[in-house]
Formats: C-alpha cells, structure tokens, sequence
C-alpha cells in the first residue's frame, strides 16, 4: 500500500469553482444559514445563566448607565455574577460595605451590544424589559368530574394570567443575528475559497465544506449569546487574513491592521487566545517588520485597551471578576457555589478542599481529566471526531513546508497550550459546566477545518478511508444535532455513561 499524498495544490489565484461546487457550495451555505437563522428566531432569547448574565449587563447600561445589575429583572435567574463593595467604598446602615451584583463575564461584549441597541433604544423609548399583556379568552377544557369517579366534564374558564410578550425579543434577536449568523455565513464563504485555492479533489471540498456547516459545536451555539462563537468566528477570520498574507503575498497594509484587530479581538472574546495573537504577532513580525510594527501591532493593542477601559469602567480595577473565582466575591448569599452540584462539583477540591471533604467529593486526577476533555465525555475529539480525520492532515502539513503549514504549527500549538492550560488550571475543573462539547476549545475550530483537506485528498481514492471519514462525519453531526434543542446542556456521551452507572456527580 502507497504512502497516503499530503501535497496540496495551492494557488495564488483561486481557480474557477465548478459547476457542481458552485451548486453544492451555494446549497450547503444557505442550508446551514437558513438552520442557524430559524433555530436562533425558535429558540428563547435567554436561554440560561450564561447568556442572561451578559443580557443583564446591557439592559444595566441601557437602562440605568451602570454595570452594576442589581435592578435587572433577570439577575435572580443567573449565578454567573459576583458582588462585591461598591467603588469607592461606601458603609451601609449596618456598619459594612456597600456591595452590588455584576456580571462575571467580561465587560467588553456586553458593552459593544449596548452601544449597537442605543440608538433604538433612544428611538423608540421602550424599555427592554418591558413586557406587553393580552387579555386571554374563555375556552373549554375537560376536569374530573366529583359526581362521577372516572369522569370528565367540561367546563368554561378563563385563564387569569394574561398572555405575555416580552419586548426584548426585539432588541436582542438582531443583535444575535448579527453577532452569529452572519459571521458564520461569512465563515462558510470564505471556507469555500480557500478550498478553492487547497483541496485538491471535490470529495475533500465538499466534505470539508459541509463538516464546517453542520459537523461543529458552532452551528448549535449561533443561538445563543456567548463569546465562543465570537471567537471563533473572529479567529477564523484573522487566520483567513494571515494566510493571504503568509502563503499568498497579499501584503497590503489593511490586511495587516484588520488582521491585528481581530486577533485582539479573539484574545478579549477568550483570554487563552493571547497566545494566537502573540504567535502571529511574531511570525508576523520576524517576516515583515515594517508592516507588523505599524499596521498589525496598533490594530491589536486597541480591542485589548477597550477591554481594560471597559473593566475600570465596571469594576474600577483592570483584571477579570473570573480571578475572584473561589473567594467572597462568589459566596453571596444564595450563590450556586456553595453547594455546587454536578460538573460543577469538580471545582470544589481545588477551591475549598475543606468543603469537598465534608462533602465526599474527590476531585478528578489530572490524567483522568485531560483524558475527558480529549476522548472522553467532553472530549475535542470524541464528541467531533472529523478532528481526528484532522489530526492527519495536520501531521501532513507538518512534515512539509508549505501553504498552510504555518497554519499547522500554530494550532499544534495552540492545542497544546489550552489542554495544559485548562488541565491545570485550578478554577476550571468543570469542563466548562453545563455545556455541550469542551466550549473552552471552540474558538480552535476554525484551525482544525482547515487541517481537513490535505487529509481527505490523501484518502479520496481509498473507499475503505472514504468511509471511516463518512462515519466520523455522521458521529459529529450526531453531537451537534444532539445539542441544536438547547446548547446549554450535557453532550450525549456524558448523559450515556451516566445513564449506565460508567460516572457518578453529586445531584
């Protein structure tokens, strides 16, 4: 048996799409955009804590000027915030501090929706969470009858609660269209064009095409407010420009500051992130100093400052409320995280060891949760293992120096920092909580589809190969069709081997 091809055909110039790529290319795209757009209009707008806890920030600022969020109506319905002392410190009645409720969550995101949903808001004059009543009408329906056991009758009542239609849904829903959809039709089309330029066959095209559009944890998670998605959407787009301009020559200023830009973009959407933009920030740098310097580094301080500003603004401090993880600060009264439960359990034996004992909760060895985050119940690869069809491609564009091997060197080592990171770091042993797929990792994605091709054009002629990559495809969209009624749940392998007794959490 011959050595599987690795060599890609890259192009300066994308050659003309075919005819049957241009059809399926269109097809696919707006299949996949159509689903996002129409899960996202189904879905609830506030879908669980994460999401609510951003919203609540927004509403704050829209409607009180403030981050703090102890007047939204929806805080009580999340337990990702923090309270702490009011800035400057003021003493209550009661002889102690003066605290408030705020978001956990970064404050630049937040920030930039207000700021999108001011002028409406302006416009208009309704409050955001204001909520329209309708009058409901009698109607018949069927109760035990007590005259005779086993009977029904019916009767004429009218409900007393009124119809309820929340005004939020109007804000929020384009913003979320805005924020997720359209990057990810944007994803998908400048996808297509690199496969233009570097799949070789129209089986690795359009498998690759169509892993990217319903085979990832992106599609489920369009419908919901979170920085993964972003993310990875902005990733995806900053290594589009850095191809262009490392395996390409397109050299031009703009491609360099728009590249910066988005890559401090990704790093503020998801701290790890500062490895990428400082990987690229170097390779950018060792090849063109001049245009780095001047362009790229300026554009990528800037998402970075607006984040710093935008946490003195709320906290009166730069660092992160994600670094008071374990103290006062999220032991308020009524907090989650006292007597967390489930994967959230996880956390306890590295933030309150005293707490776990009495409790009887063990925390999971290092090896033990590395191994889940992988091939395991939340695993990379496991949950979507067109990544391990990746992996091969990966390996290929690693032994030869070429177009899109500086893209594989770079998410080798990303991959390889965040597992380290996320493995021992000490206030995040929950796998994200409850979530499907590793989230933590979602904005790599992008990375791993375009390991696919050189892949998936070594085994085109290899029907047995061609198969193993089809049901790996199958698996993936399994997971994702698993996750597209709420992405704020468990993925199916977790819920199987609990299920069977394989893995017991605290309930």
């Amino acid at each position: 048996m011959s050595t599987p091809d690795f060599e890609a055909a890259p192009k300066d110039v994308a050659a003309p799409r075919s005819e049957p790529r241009r059809i399926l290319g269109t097809l696919l795209i707006a299949s996949a955009t159509a689903l996002a757009f129409g899960c996202l209009l189904r879905q609830p707008t506030m879908m669980g804590a994460n999401d609510i806890s951003r919203w609540c920030t927004v509403w704050s600022l829209l409607e009180r000027g403030t981050y703090v969020i102890d007047d939204c109506p929806w805080h009580a319905e999340t337990q990702d915030k923090v309270q702490i002392p009011e800035k400057p410190e003021r003493i209550g009645p009661d002889g102690k501090p003066v605290k408030h409720y705020y978001s956990s969550k970064p404050a630049l995101l937040p920030t930039v929706i207000a700021g999108l949903l001011y002028p409406a808001r302006a416009i208009t004059g309704v409050p955001l969470d204001r909520v329209a009543l309708q009058k409901r009408e009698p109607r018949w329906s069927q109760v035990p009858d007590p005259d005779n056991p086993g009977k029904v009758k019916g009767v004429l009542t009218t409900p007393e609660q009124p119809a309820k239609w929340p005004v939020y849904i109007f804000y929020f829903k384009p913003i979320l269209v805005l924020l997720n959809i359209v990057p990810f039709w944007g994803f998908l089309v400048l996808l297509s064009r690199l496969l233009d330029r570097y799949s070789r066959t129209d089986w690795s095209w359009g498998y690759t095409l169509f892993a990217a559009a319903f085979g990832t944890y992106l599609l489920p998670y369009t419908q919901t407010l979170n920085n993964h998605t972003v993310a990875a959407f902005a990733a995806f787009f900053a290594v589009y420009l850095f191809v262009r301009i490392w395996d390409e020559g397109a050299t031009q200023p703009w491609r360099f500051a728009l590249l910066g830009l988005l890559a401090g973009f990704t790093a503020t959407c998801e701290l790890p992130a500062l490895a990428f933009l400082g990987l690229v920030g170097l390779a950018l740098t060792v090849r063109f100093p001049a245009r780095s310097l001047a362009w790229f580094a300026p554009a990528a301080v800037a998402p970075i400052v607006a984040l710093m500003a935008c946490q003195y603004a709320a906290f009166g401090a730069f660092k992160l409320a994600y670094e008071e993880f374990g103290t006062d600060a999220y032991m308020f009264e009524g907090s989650l995280w006292q007597t967390p439960l489930e994967l959230d359990a996880l956390n306890l034996p590295w933030t309150d060891p005293e707490e776990a004992a009495r409790r009887g909760i063990v925390g999971e060895p290092y090896g033990m949760y590395l191994f889940h985050m992988t091939l395991g119940h939340h695993g990379f690869w496991s949950l979507s293992p067109i990544f391990l069809v990746a992996a091969f491609g990966l390996v290929g564009l690693l032994r030869r120096r070429g177009p899109l091997s500086g893209v594989a060197w770079m998410n080798l080592a990303l991959t390889a920092i965040l597992l380290a990171f996320y493995t021992w770091n000490p206030k995040a042993r929950n796998y994200g909580g409850s979530a499907q797929g590793l989230r933590w990792l979602f904005w790599l994605i992008p990375f791993w589809i375009l390991m696919l091709p050189p892949a998936l054009d070594a085994v085109a002629a290899r029907p047995w190969l061609r198969r193993l990559s089809t049901l790996a495809l199958f698996v993936s969209v399994t997971s994702v069709g698993y996750a597209m009624r709420g992405p704020w749940s468990h993925p199916w392998i977790q819920n199987m081997i609990e299920h069977l007794g394989l893995y017991t959490l605290p309930r």
